[in-house]
């Protein structure tokens, strides 16, 4: 081989192996609340949370390497409207937070609805506007916050975690605790507090992996995630994730 060939072929594969290091480079970092067992920073089963899995999971079909910060809920909102960050983690769809956000293919349900406690043992109820003048609380920022200032309930509380929520629920210093499924059950769980409160289930409901519409390069990277999501979800990566959980 000449000289000429020689260095043409090398030249190639250095620019296939620097186009391949680039491409493999690339970074996502997405904001993150805690929120059992959808997203665990510090499980103590060691566990990330399934819709961190599925970040991972889906981003390393395509060459994306993701990075999770950890922050309130609403900081976290508030990072990814400012274009601080390339997204959030997951998030249900608004029409608020589609002038700031784009969204994902479906990354999961979520099933929202009422806890009480069982030795109340309160008549199951269809609406939010069923609860009358009971007391009820929700956390601040989430979506469920709006949906209960919109059934113009008389007695509503803000909450700023879930522990908190649970806490007041636990204590009868509210009726009603308007949530959602997954991680109340999950902290009723390690307090092994399961059996003494019920769940009324009001909604059942897509959430997503939000991207930032002033954070530079999120349109190719929701491009991406939707090629790896939809493999993940093709080859059974997906429900063995959600089996760990169950």
């Amino acid at each position: 081989m000449t000289n000429f060939l020689k260095n043409t072929a090398l030249v190639f594969i250095l620019l296939c192996f620097w186009m391949k290091l680039a491409y493999s480079e690339e970074t996502a970092v997405l904001a993150c609340n805690e929120f059992p067992p959808y997203k665990m920073q510090n499980s103590s089963s060691g566990l990330l949370g399934f819709d961190v899995e599925f970040l991972n999971e889906a981003f390393s079909r395509v060459g994306v390497k993701p990075e999770f910060l950890y922050m309130p809920w609403k900081r976290a909102l508030e990072s990814a409207k400012e274009g601080k960050v390339h997204g959030i983690c997951s998030c249900s769809k608004t029409s608020n937070r589609e002038s700031y956000l784009t969204f994902s293919e479906p990354l999961g349900k979520a099933s929202s609805g009422l806890f009480s406690l069982a030795e109340r043992n309160f008549p199951k109820l269809k609406t939010l506007e069923e609860v009358g003048a009971q007391s009820i609380g929700t956390i601040t920022g989430y979506n469920l916050n709006k949906k209960l200032r919109a059934a113009k309930l008389q007695n509503t509380i803000e909450l700023d975690s879930e522990r908190q929520g649970l806490r007041m629920l636990l204590k009868g210093r509210i009726d009603y605790y308007y949530s959602y499924e997954a991680p109340t059950r999950y902290y009723l769980a390690s307090l092994n507090m399961a059996e003494q409160v019920q769940y009324q289930e009001l909604a059942f409901t897509n959430y997503f992996a939000c991207f930032s519409k002033k954070a530079a390069g999120t349109e190719e990277l929701l491009k991406k995630f939707n090629i790896g999501l939809s493999e993940i979800k093709a080859n059974g990566t997906y429900d063995r994730i959600l089996k760990k959980y169950r």
